[in-house]
């Protein structure tokens, strides 16, 4: 176990933490000695008592990451001491190999590799995931930890970091939320592979701040003359918009993708198929088309007559060959939107949630809902029409006065 070798006492000489470990692939006992925690060196301190407090601090880290399963031959944190000369090779030779292994980044870059790439999930829940392993990752290099050995990361650590969250990004209750279930579900994962015996995701700080700009319901006067001023001077805009009220459909690769192809014109049986390539949770699904935005696809833009390769939403104003780019729809919506004056909270993904909260109001079950929206879970759908669906109850607002 890591020990304190003060030198008797004597502030001249260098004092370390050692630990003493057996080599499994050679038998041979090897030392290492610590000298920092984290940017702070015990040798720069000036008196017996704080070099003391330090090294027990050293010991008691140390320690933790003992009882994690780490190994003097996996730390990348400190260079090792060489008793003898011929174990300097031995020493290199382990250096170069943790410099790839074993911290936060390789255990990340692994996780990813087996586990988000092989999820059938969009591009864009991929990229938000690695974004946010990301910044983990920053924070940790930001404290001197992100090449430290993956066992080194405590409880300590992570409360930090998602204090760092909540106090220093202001971050809302939902994104900060996405953080703790990513984390969790990455440190289970090295438990599974056997690279840390503890999960340090417990005791998160709770974070209750409102106002993370999510979507808000168009009221029905302010979508009429919304969607009245887009088809005037955008119809492409206007058609995005049916796809996401009428049909649940995402604004991002699943309607920007769409092709002629993915449409079933025919009537009583209208249906959009959504691709397992163009989802967001990665599993193809049909979407029934109403008949009232069928007539309008049909008699208003013609879509039956187009090359079935076409892209629904052709960059000419009409279907064709090349998509929008990625932002093109939303951006094009909110000049018009702020054009109008309407509130900064309707947002171009509001089409969609305002259609899905009719459909609820207007009596469609909430399993009907559910795979109208591609939800993969009804959690999930309960949560989401709870979240935009603040209607007064009209029965409350009715109640007769019994006191007249």
């Amino acid at each position: 176990m890591p020990k304190l070798c003060n030198r008797n006492g004597d502030l001249k000489k260098r004092w370390y933490v050692e630990v003493s470990q057996r080599n499994p692939r050679d038998g041979e006992m090897y030392r290492k000695r610590f000298e920092k925690l984290d940017s702070c060196n015990i040798n720069d301190l000036t008196d017996v008592e704080s070099r003391e407090k330090l090294g027990e601090e050293i010991i008691e880290k140390l320690r933790h990451k003992l009882n994690n399963g780490w190994t003097i031959f996996s730390d990348i944190t400190e260079t090792v001491h060489e008793d003898q000369l011929q174990y300097a090779s031995t020493a290199r030779f382990y250096k170069q190999q943790v410099n790839s292994n074993n911290n936060y980044t390789f255990w990340a870059s692994i996780y990813i590799d087996e586990t988000l790439s092989k999820q059938k999930a969009s591009k864009d829940t991929i990229d938000t995931y690695k974004s946010r392993y990301r910044v983990f990752g920053n924070w940790l290099h930001s404290k001197s930890l992100s090449m430290h050995d993956i066992s080194a990361i405590t409880n300590t650590d992570v409360k930090a970091f998602f204090d760092f969250l909540k106090d220093d990004r202001k971050m809302c209750k939902h994104t900060y939320e996405s953080y703790r279930y990513l984390l969790y579900t990455l440190f289970q994962f090295i438990i599974k592979k056997g690279g840390i015996t503890d999960n340090p995701m417990y005791d998160i700080p709770e974070n209750w701040r409102t106002g993370d700009n999510a979507a808000e319901l168009i009221e029905e006067s302010d979508l009429k003359k919304l969607i009245t001023e887009i088809d005037k001077c955008d119809p492409q805009v206007g058609l995005a918009c049916r796809f996401e009220y009428y049909c649940g459909m995402r604004p991002g690769y699943e309607i920007r993708l769409l092709k002629i192809e993915h449409i079933d014109f025919s009537r009583n049986r209208s249906k959009v198929t959504v691709t397992s390539e163009n989802a967001k949770t990665g599993r193809l699904r049909k979407v029934v088309i109403p008949d009232v935005f069928l007539d309008y696809l049909i008699n208003v833009w013609r879509l039956d007559k187009y090359d079935s390769n076409f892209y629904v939403l052709g960059r000419n104003g009409k279907p064709g060959t090349l998509p929008f780019g990625k932002n093109t729809l939303r951006d094009r919506f909110n000049k018009i939107k702020e054009r109008l004056g309407l509130p900064k909270s309707y947002k171009f993904y509001s089409l969609k949630c305002t259609g899905a909260v009719n459909l609820a109001r207007n009596g469609v079950s909430i399993i009907e809902i559910r795979n109208h929206l591609g939800h993969t879970k009804l959690e999930t759908t309960e949560i989401y029409l709870k979240r935009h669906d603040n209607e007064e109850s009209k029965k409350i607002r009715n109640i007769p006065d019994i006191f007249d």
